[in-house]
């Protein structure tokens, strides 16, 4: 009997610690892809900051 609560509780500390692995990862993965989103975001930023000053001036109203 005493063997087989130690079996037992060996097999929980071990689902356990499965399942906070799978969370460290998933949680890593989350950071990766924010990480990511965000770059994106500021590439963007940049390649429309630089379009908008290469269209400076052209299109300017001259029937004012």
């Amino acid at each position: 009997m005493n063997v087989s609560k130690i079996n037992s509780h060996n097999i929980e500390l071990d689902r356990m610690e499965r399942a906070n692995i799978q969370y460290k990862r998933e949680e890593d993965y989350r950071k990766v892809i924010e990480k990511k989103n965000i770059e994106m975001i500021i590439t963007e930023r940049v390649e429309r900051n630089m379009r908008l000053d290469r269209d400076k001036g052209r299109y300017i109203d001259v029937e004012v």
